[in-house]
């Protein structure tokens, strides 16, 4: 008899935290659902540049009718501008007016610097992007030594490979991106691509750093240091992990597996471009 109170104790207690748990997650869904229905109305108003008073009270009012706290309409702000960087570096590639649209979305939504601290390194590699496809080489300290008056524009963790012809016709590289040198043809990462250092045909032999220059690319390893002018550069093909750079005088391709691949190849190929549009006229010139 006396186990038939503990047992309806018991049987009152498993039915009072099943209660308190269903109506926990009624709450949890209705707040996601509010907070979801906020991140899209945010999502519309900024998309044409342009936050309206009417949109503001609109998105005032949603707030409100959600209880939405200053920390999840902050939440809700990020994920609509990481949303909006995402899009605009899928190819690698940020335009002039993806720059513009990015920051202006980023003061329409109210974020500081310090609320993309967590994206900072996305945000600084779609800036130097950006100055990339306006034509602008970045300025970096390089990790060495250069020639009087040669400015460094980028360095990367690189590992210099080689290719074992272990056969007579060894298998062909993975698939890439082709970019030659001497067109204009504008960078970007969209396509397929393959990984190279996965193929069993290219052999690393060197761990270092890469620096391009305005005059060369650089690599300084444990063991090798090897200049390339941007004269002799006449194609960079983009792999998923690296590059492979064609070379001239004599016909030559290195392999170089570097950290920012897309990067590294975009600063590549505009400071190739511009070194060899300068040295064409000095060229003619002197012949």
């Amino acid at each position: 008899m006396r186990s038939t109170p503990l047992l309806l104790v018991l049987l009152l207690g498993i039915v009072a935290v099943a209660i308190g748990l269903g109506r926990w997650l009624h709450v949890t869904r209705e707040r996601r659902r509010r907070r979801a229905l906020y991140q899209g109305q945010l999502e519309r108003a900024v998309a044409d540049g342009v936050l309206t008073p009417e949109e503001v009270a609109q998105l005032e009012q949603l707030r409100a009718d959600g209880a939405l706290s200053d920390a999840e309409a902050r939440m809700a702000a990020l994920a609509v501008y990481r949303r909006a960087l995402g899009a605009a570096m899928a190819d690698s590639r940020v335009t002039q007016d993806e720059d513009a649209t990015l920051r202006r979305m980023q003061e329409l939504l109210g974020l500081t610097e310090r609320d993309l601290a967590a994206d900072a390194a996305h945000v600084r590699r779609m800036r130097l992007l950006a100055q990339v496809e306006r034509g602008e080489l970045p300025e970096v300290d390089a990790p060495v030594e250069l020639a009087a008056g040669e400015a460094g524009h980028w360095t990367v963790q690189a590992t210099l490979c080689e290719r074992i012809a272990y056969s007579p016709r060894p298998p062909a590289d993975p698939h890439a991106l082709l970019f030659t040198v001497d067109t204009a043809e504008p960078f970007s990462a969209a396509g397929e691509r393959e990984m190279l250092g996965t193929c069993s045909s290219v052999m690393p032999v060197d761990l270092g750093v890469v620096v391009v220059t305005g005059r060369a690319l650089r690599f300084r390893g444990a063991k090798s240091d090897v200049i390339i002018p941007h004269s002799r550069l006449r194609r960079v093909a983009l792999f998923r992990d690296g590059l492979r750079l064609d070379l001239a005088d004599p016909i030559a391709s290195r392999y170089l597996l570097v950290a920012d691949p897309e990067l590294t190849a975009a600063v590549l190929l505009l400071a190739a471009r511009r070194a060899t549009a300068f040295a064409g006229p000095a060229r003619r010139a002197g012949e």
